[in-house]
C-alpha cells in the first residue's frame, strides 16, 4: 500500500516540475542510450563479420604454396644437410672400394662427388647439385613439385609449374583424409568481362572450379544445378551465373536454364550455356543500391580455364572439414602431410591455415572495443546519478515542512526514506526507458547506414534498465536518509 502511494506521489510531484524532471533525467537517457547504441552497433558488425567469413569458409583449411620462410628454410637446410652428408660418406666408400678395382666405376663415381650430390633421375641439379626440378621427384610423388588450388593465389615470379602441386596429388591428399574431408575445392582465375545483350551488360568474372567448390565456398543454386564431373572431362563450354545476371539480361519471364551467352572480355569472345543459376550473396558490410556496376562469378568447369592458363598444375586450394572435424588439428595434419611432399624442394613449400582463430582474434577484439566504448559512455550515468542527487537533496529541502507535518501525524523514518528512494527510482527507471528507446532507434540507424542488420541482445536491455533503477537506488538514498533523520519540530519551524 505504501509503495503504490509513493509511486503516486513521485509521479504528481515530477507531473508538476516537468522540466525539472527532465533535465535530471537527460544524464541517464544520454548514458543508457549510448550504452544501448554501442553494443547494438557492435553486435551488428560481429554478426555480419562472422556471416560473412562462415559464407567464405572461416571454418575451412586453406593450402597454399608459396617461397619458404626463414625458418622452413633453416629446417630444410637442416634435412638437407644430413641428407647430403650421408650420401657422400657412402660415395667415399664407394670410391675407395673401386680404387682396387674397376677403373670405369672410378671414373663415374668421381663424376658425381663433383656435382657434390646432384641426383639421378631426370631434371638437373639446382644449385651447383641441389634437388632436380622434376625427374625423380615427379617419379616419386606421381607429379610435379606440390603447390595448391582453388583459387589461383598470387605466385611468386620464380614459381615454376614443377612447383605446384598436380590434381594427381590433391586427388591423393584427399583420399588420405577422406575420414575428415567432407569437400575440397580447385578453382582457376579466367578472364573478366561482361555478358551483353541488346540494350544492356553485366559484368562477371570468370572462375573455373570442379565439383567441391560449390560445397566449399556455400553456394546455393536456385535454378538447374551446378558443375558435374562430366562437365570438367569434357572440358564442356557450360556455365553457373547468378541471378543478378538473369534478372538483367534476361529479364524475369525468360527460363534462363539451356540459353547461350556471350561473354566480351579485352581479347576473345567466349559462347556458354547456362546450366544453372545462383543465389548472388553480397560479400562484407557494403552493400550496392545499384546493380549497374556490379561484377558477379561465373562459374565453368576448371578445365575450360585451364585451355588458357600458364600453369597447368595449382598454387592454391581449400578444404572443407566434416562435422565434428576439430579444425586446427587437422590443419596441423594437413601440414604435416605437406612438408612431406615439399621436403626435397629448396625454395618453395605448401603451408594449410584457416580463418577460425583469426575470426576469434577479431570477434574478441570488437568485444573488448565495445565493452571499453559502453564503459566510456557509462560515465554519463554516474554524472547523471550524481544530478538525480542534487535534484533530490534540492527536493527535500523544498519540501521540510510537508516532511515535519507527515512526521508530526506518525509517520515513521522508513516510509519517509521509502518515498524519497521511491521518487528517484522512478525518475531514473523512466529515464532508462527513454534511454533504451533512443538508443536502438539510433543503434538500428547507424546500422542500416553502414549496412548491419542490427542485433540487440535482450540481456542487455534488461542489464540497462536494471542498471538505471540501481542509480536511483543508489544516488536517492543519501538524499532518502536526510529526509528521515529530520527533527519534526525543526521541520516545522522551517520557512
Amino acid at each position: 500500500m505504501f509503495i503504490k502511494e509513493n509511486i503516486l506521489l513521485a509521479v504528481a510531484g515530477l507531473r508538476a516540475n516537468k522540466m525539472r524532471a527532465l533535465l535530471t533525467m537527460l544524464g541517464i537517457i544520454i548514458g543508457i542510450a549510448s550504452v544501448i547504441g554501442v553494443v547494438s552497433v557492435g553486435n551488428a558488425m560481429t554478426s555480419s563479420l562472422t556471416s560473412n567469413m562462415a559464407s567464405m569458409g572461416a571454418t575451412n583449411i586453406t593450402v597454399n604454396v608459396q617461397e619458404r620462410s626463414s625458418t622452413s628454410n633453416s629446417t630444410y637446410n637442416g634435412t638437407n644437410n644430413k641428407n647430403n652428408s650421408t650420401g657422400n660418406n657412402k660415395n667415399n666408400g664407394t670410391n675407395s672400394n673401386n680404387t682396387s678395382g674397376n677403373n670405369s666405376k672410378n671414373g663415374q663415381n668421381g663424376n658425381q662427388i663433383s656435382g657434390q650430390g646432384g641426383q639421378p633421375g631426370g631434371g638437373a641439379p639446382q644449385g651447383g647439385g641441389g634437388i632436380p626440378a622434376g625427374g625423380a621427384m615427379r617419379a616419386a610423388s606421381g607429379g610435379g613439385m606440390p603447390g595448391g588450388s582453388g583459387r589461383q593465389g598470387k605466385s611468386s615470379s620464380s614459381t615454376k609449374d614443377t612447383d605446384l602441386m598436380t590434381m594427381q596429388q590433391i586427388n591423393e591428399l584427399e583420399e588420405n583424409f577422406s575420414d575428415k574431408i567432407s569437400s575440397l575445392s580447385v578453382s582457376e582465375n579466367g578472364s573478366s568481362g561482361k555478358v551483353k545483350n541488346d540494350t544492356t551488360y553485366s559484368n562477371i568474372s570468370t572462375i573455373g572450379t570442379n565439383i567441391g567448390y560449390k560445397d566449399v565456398k556455400n553456394i546455393e543454386i536456385s535454378e538447374g544445378r551446378y558443375i558435374s564431373q562430366n562437365d570438367i572431362d569434357g572440358a564442356k563450354d557450360v556455365a553457373v551465373v547468378s541471378d543478378k545476371l538473369v534478372t538483367k539480361i534476361f529479364g524475369s519471364n525468360v527460363d534462363p536454364i539451356n540459353q547461350n551467352i556471350k561473354v566480351y572480355t579485352s581479347n576473345a569472345i567466349h559462347t556458354y550455356t547456362i546450366i544453372g543459376v545462383y543465389k548472388y550473396k553480397a560479400q562484407g558490410g557494403n552493400r550496392t543500391s545499384s546493380d549497374d556496376n556490379l561484377t558477379t562469378e561465373l562459374y565453368v568447369p576448371v578445365t575450360v580455364t585451364k585451355k588458357t592458363s600458364t600453369n597447368k598444375n595449382y598454387q592454391t586450394f581449400q578444404i572443407k572439414a566434416k562435422d565434428g572435424v576439430n579444425v586446427q588439428t587437422f590443419t596441423s595434419e594437413v601440414s604435416d602431410y605437406l612438408s612431406k611432399l615439399y621436403v626435397k624442394n629448396p625454395k618453395f613449400e605448401a603451408q594449410a591455415s584457416n580463418m577460425e582463430s583469426m575470426l576469434e582474434s577479431m570477434t574478441s577484439m570488437m568485444t573488448t572495443v565495445a565493452l571499453a566504448i559502453s564503459a566510456i559512455a557509462g560515465i554519463s550515468l554516474v554524472v547523471g546519478g550524481i544530478g538525480v542527487m542534487n535534484i533530490m537533496l534540492v527536493s527535500v529541502t523544498e519540501r521540510t515542512r510537508e516532511i515535519g507535518t507527515r512526521k508530526a501525524l506518525g509517520a515513521k523514518s522508513g516510509h519517509i526514506k521509502m518515498q524519497f528512494i521511491v521518487e528517484s527510482i522512478i525518475i531514473c527507471s523512466i529515464g532508462g526507458i527513454l534511454g533504451i528507446l533512443l538508443g536502438l532507434g539510433a543503434g538500428t540507424l547507424a546500422s542500416k547506414t553502414m549496412g548491419y542488420a542490427t542485433t540487440v541482445s535482450p540481456v542487455v536491455i534488461l542489464i540497462s534498465f536494471s542498471f538505471s533503477m540501481f542509480i536511483g537506488v543508489f544516488f536517492g538514498y543519501y538524499p532518502a536518509k536526510k529526509a528521515a533523520e529530520l527533527d519534526p519540530i525543526e521541520a516545522l519551524r522551517y520557512e
